[in-house]
């Protein structure tokens, strides 16, 4: 079998497992993107297998490309139980590609990775690597012992792309204890809700996405939802639902998005004027049972795309998914007959794309269970829209606040329990725009807070209690010349703040992560794409837990790595 250069290039790329604390880089040639959170998955130790799954060249050069499938099957002497299943997916490029694409790789249909390519810049072949923790879907991977298939698809490209895009996907699979400090995954609600992976998963995804476009669902404003129908088992004591989403064209920006009321020649065009708010959102037959406001990632092709190389914004090489516990409401879904599982997008404009995973936990001694819903309280997420304007510059203002709390009772073998579901949302937008529409600040805020509690009768068996905080401050001014190409200057400040306490028994842990990024740079912009820039990040990221410590600091310069700093512990890099 001829295979394509590119992919001769990343099996060999994928040869060697990256150590925690990254060595210095190797002489190869081409650039490496990379993204400087924790490199996580992968414990120090040997895995007990690594199986390559899928290899493929894809031709960039269409606006819309198909998904590529391949079966596959569980080698026998790589089967359950694992401690660990991490997914690697390299990819590079051989040409330069400013536009950015998402991705993503499914099994049997459940979506286990979402990504964005970041920026190509040079004509040197360009290559980076993707890892995250997948032993969540175990469930999946040991059903694929009987066979079945891994889908990948390359997509989302409103212009044609002189570039191929090869992509290698394996799966690492680990046995055995781990090291204190390789227990956890470098994201803390992550890690905090699926501390045991669930015995089912079953997606909400379009049928038949193996051939076409893929199985997520897209949506372009109205109807704002889709649906998939869904039976659970009837002995299901606990369920999560897990949503998958990334925004497109009109609102690939969604979170600098202006509010303005009427629209006049010259304005913000009005299919991009609704104001810098959307909320996620799923439904059981027509239910409302949760949501979030999602996190911001910055594509690199949405704010200037000298900004992010050779480092990636936060987020992109592994876009945030969103989980909702539906364990309050097992009582709709526990009758043995299909039900409406629905996920939608609130005031979404064209176009974005979403599927979903059921994650189920089922009791095996037990056919079936009870169960009933205790408490429904739901107001209607309060928001306020405010915008002043005069022609281009102006002022609007979002702001949203709310809360929710579920609770439902469970009666299994494990005893009856009761689960309480609560929720505050904050997000504020303001976009303020000055100099005849030359100059435009945004300032984001988006803060929630989840707890989820389960108790045998008064004494409280299980908590977890997640903290999330994201500012965002973009700056940009802007130099047009009549007929000519565009000077564009964007200052940037875009930051995660995550903490987790979780608690099992008597047994407590607690982590924390901070990811942050500062960026400045100018870019010349023709026909809406930027030809010519230059830039400066600085990258400042820490996971810590009460076993382990890992800090990172990076500084980029016009393109170039100018200080890399990693350490475990967390006095070695300074915050400054």
């Amino acid at each position: 079998m001829h295979l394509h250069p590119l992919l001769l290039f990343l099996q060999a790329f994928t040869l060697v497992l990256p150590s925690v604390v990254p060595d210095a880089p190797a002489s190869r040639a081409g650039v490496e993107l990379l993204d400087p959170t924790l490199p996580p998955a992968l414990p120090a130790r040997t895995p007990k297998c690594t199986v390559a799954v899928l290899d493929h060249a894809f031709a960039v050069g269409v606006a819309s490309l198909p998904v590529v499938s391949v079966n596959y099957t569980q080698p026998p002497g790589c089967s359950a139980p694992w401690t660990r299943v991490v997914l690697e997916v390299a990819m590079a490029a051989s040409a330069p590609a400013r536009k950015h694409r998402v991705a993503a790789v499914w099994l049997d249909g459940v979506e286990i990775l979402r990504t964005s390519t970041p920026p190509l810049l040079t004509a040197a072949d360009s290559f980076w690597r993707v890892q995250k923790d997948v032993t969540r879907y175990a469930a999946i991977l040991s059903r694929l012992a009987g066979g079945g298939t891994v889908s990948m698809i390359v997509d989302n490209s409103a212009v044609d792309l002189a570039a191929v895009l090869a992509a290698n996907v394996s799966f690492h699979f680990y046995r055995g204890e781990l090291s204190a400090s390789s227990t956890h995954t470098g994201h803390p609600g992550v890690w905090g809700l699926y501390r045991e992976p669930a015995d089912l998963v079953i997606p909400i995804s379009r049928e038949h996405g193996s051939y076409g476009s893929g199985f997520w669902f897209q949506i372009s404003g109205n109807p704002h939802a889709v649906a998939a129908p869904v039976t659970v088992p009837r002995n299901t004591y606990r369920s999560v639902l897990e949503i998958f989403v990334s925004y497109h064209a009109d609102d690939e920006s969604w979170y600098m998005n202006p509010l303005r009321f009427t629209y006049n020649a010259g304005d913000v065009a009005a299919s991009t004027a609704n104001g810098g708010f959307r909320q996620l959102y799923a439904t059981v037959d027509g239910r409302f049972v949760g949501g979030h406001v999602p996190y911001a990632v910055i594509y690199s092709s949405s704010i200037n795309p000298y900004l992010w190389s050779p480092v990636t914004a936060i987020g992109t090489f592994d876009i945030p998914s969103h989980d909702i516990d539906l364990t309050p409401f097992l009582e709709l879904l526990l009758d043995g007959r299909p039900h409406e599982v629905a996920i939608g997008v609130k005031d979404a404009q064209k176009y974005w794309l979403l599927s979903a995973n059921l994650h189920l936990w089922v009791d095996r001694w037990s056919d079936a269970v009870q169960a009933g819903i205790v408490e429904y309280t739901t107001p209607t997420l309060k928001v306020n829209r405010n915008g002043q304007w005069h022609n281009q510059d102006g002022h609007s203002e979002v702001d949203a606040e709310g809360q929710l709390r579920f609770v439902g009772w469970v009666s299994s073998s494990k005893g009856n329990m009761t689960t309480t579901v609560t929720q505050k949302v904050r997000f504020k937008s303001q976009v303020s725009v000055h100099n005849r529409g030359a100059v435009r600040q945004v300032d984001v805020v988006n803060k929630e807070k989840t707890a989820v509690t389960t108790k045998s009768g008064q004494r409280t068996v299980g908590k977890v209690q997640l903290l999330m905080e994201a500012p965002l401050q973009v700056q940009t001014s802007v130099v047009r010349v009549a007929g000519g190409p565009t000077l564009e200057n964007t200052r940037l400040s875009h930051q995660l703040h995550e903490a987790a306490y979780v608690k099992e028994l008597s047994a407590v842990s607690m982590s924390t992560l901070s990811d942050r990024q500062e960026a400045e740079g100018s870019a010349m912009v023709h026909d809406g794409e930027a030809q010519w820039g230059m830039a400066s990040t600085r990258s400042y990221y820490k996971y810590n837990d009460e076993n382990s410590c890992y800090l990172r600091t990076v500084t980029t310069e016009e393109g170039a790595i100018k200080v890399d700093m990693a350490s475990r512990s967390c006095s070695a890099v300074s915050d400054a």
